[in-house]
């Protein structure tokens, strides 16, 4: 399965870097995929998730690689926007979800070493590192933007107008971790 979706990777990779509507926003956001995906092939033979945790953490590399090819408000979202009735193009809102995805590789890496012996923990630990890493990724993105051009600035944090973006995208990323952590729970029994 881990062959599929690193072809499949490479393929929308690929893909997405022809002609993107903004090459510094695609090029930002590309980076952040790639801070993810070579930790995770460079370590794949010393420690192989699941199938099931490669799958989840596959769904936020696909949407941020797509999110960066039509800058994420840009994205053709249409056929979710409608079906819920929002107003705004909430792509980028699910992307954040599928971050917190990471909280069911974060929660099989604590339980197969050990790390923690309390099932509070277990549960918990990854949904505190979700919100920790999409705090620090928002506090970052707040840099960047102050030191980009301004147009660039605007198409990298796609706040769209939304002066509560930054906390609404933290919260996303959060009820996502809670989410694979329940996911996690309900898999390991």
């Amino acid at each position: 399965m881990i062959v599929f979706l690193a072809l499949a990777y490479v393929v929308i990779f690929i893909v997405c870097a022809i002609n993107p509507v903004d090459k510094q926003v695609w090029f930002f956001e590309n980076l952040t995929v790639l801070l993810v995906v070579i930790p995770l092939a460079l370590t794949y033979k010393r420690f192989r998730f699941s199938n099931t945790a490669y799958a989840l953490m596959f769904v936020w590399i696909v949407m941020h690689t797509i999110g960066g090819h039509y800058v994420f408000k840009n994205v053709p979202f249409d056929f979710v926007n409608n079906l819920f009735g929002w107003q705004r193009n909430n792509y980028d809102r699910v992307a954040h979800f599928s971050v917190g995805f990471y909280a069911f590789a974060i929660a099989e890496f604590v339980d197969r070493k050990k790390l923690v012996n309390s099932r509070v923990m277990l549960f918990l630990f990854p949904v505190f590192a979700i919100f920790t890493v999409a705090a620090v990724y928002e506090i970052i993105e707040w840099i960047a933007a102050g030191n980009l051009n301004p147009k660039h600035a605007l198409e990298y944090v796609s706040a769209q107008g939304d002066i509560w973006d930054a906390q609404k995208d933290m919260l996303c990323d959060g009820l996502g971790a809670i989410f694979a952590s329940a996911i996690y729970f309900f898999q390991r029994k």
